[in-house]
């Protein structure tokens, strides 16, 4: 890091704790975790036929609800490979082809992040499905999505990344306001927000004492409970076997162990329980997909080594918003 580059930011962030936390985080801990990694699976290595991908989804969380709204299966815990979705897509997809499998999204990042003959297809719901008032991708798009998909492809395994229970809290209890708006623009090109000008997450609410970890969970649990009849749904009319899962989870306060610092939302690298204990929820109606692997859906193959400008400029950009994401500093 360049001197002059890091007295600008101290001068401009000195007096932030929460922002001294999460540069202690990202150049400390995350390290650490590098050196001492703990045990972690990866989903691909997993038996599934569709996958439903809860974002930020911590298994303590999922429990609760689930005992309060019992979902068809048997359910486990999982390690998941990474504590935020770049990570998790680095660590599981990055550098192999998966031409059996169809990426319907929420998310931006499998977009941005992944090479674009990774999957059979990708079906980003998140441009065409995005509903404006709630500034997210509501389950109800999500579903229709995954039922066009599953018709249009009975042979490929199926896997469907909600964004829900990741913020905007968009269930019954509503706390904050900030959502992936910013990553959706810069993924279509356009002009983000000044990271400057927007709202804190419930989770850096908390950090900085605004709010109370019940108030959080509650809002939390809300939406979570917000996409659980589309999973039901789901689970009831998919095929084969499918698994319920997240990506990562998010931390309210844990510490960062060894390290005597709290962690809020889900910085990157961090590989606390917290951040990757998942759940691994699985239904089977006894009758398996017969899968087959095949060219990507709109990849030529004297294009797949092309590296475009415009790409690279998303890339990056993308790696602008991880501050405001909450994925890392």
């Amino acid at each position: 890091m360049k001197v002059g580059y890091a007295l600008r930011e101290i001068r401009e962030h000195g007096s932030d704790a929460q922002w001294w936390r999460k540069r202690f985080l990202t150049h400390v801990v995350s390290r650490y975790y590098d050196a001492f990694p703990p045990e972690r699976s990866r989903v691909v290595d997993e038996d599934w036929d569709n996958l439903l991908l809860l974002d930020a989804c911590r298994y303590d969380l999922f429990a609760e609800v689930l005992a309060d709204h019992p979902l068809p299966g048997e359910l486990s815990l999982r390690k998941s490979a990474e504590s935020g979705t770049p990570g998790y897509l680095r660590e599981n997809f990055e550098g192999a082809q998966f031409h059996d499998i169809v990426y319907v999204t929420a998310n931006p990042y499998v977009n941005t992040n992944l090479p674009e003959d990774t999957f059979h297809e990708v079906v980003p719901v998140w441009k065409d499905g995005w509903d404006d008032e709630e500034r997210t991708v509501l389950p109800e798009a999500m579903l229709e999505a995954a039922r066009d998909a599953n018709e249009r492809h009975p042979d490929k395994r199926l896997l469907v990344h909600f964004n829900q229970p990741h913020v905007p809290f968009v269930g019954e209890v509503r706390l904050g306001d900030r959502g992936i708006g910013n990553l959706r623009k810069r993924a279509l090109g356009e002009e983000k927000t000044d990271a400057r000008e927007r709202n804190r997450t419930p989770f850096e609410m908390l950090g900085a004492g605004e709010v109370s970890k019940e108030q959080v969970w509650e809002a939390y649990r809300s939406n979570l409970e917000r996409v659980f009849p589309t999973v039901e749904t789901l689970l009831s009319e998919l095929p084969g076997r499918t698994a319920v899962t997240a990506d990562h989870g998010n931390a309210l306060g844990e510490w960062a162990k060894p390290f005597p610092v709290r962690v809020y939302g889900h910085p990157l690298g961090i590989l606390i329980p917290a951040l990757i204990d998942v759940p691994w929820l699985v239904h089977d109606d006894g009758t398996r997909k017969r899968i087959r692997a095949d060219a990507p859906v709109g990849v030529r193959e004297d294009d797949e080594d092309d590296t475009d400008a415009e790409e690279d400029e998303v890339d990056e950009a993308t790696r602008e918003r991880l501050r405001d994401l909450g994925y890392a500093e």
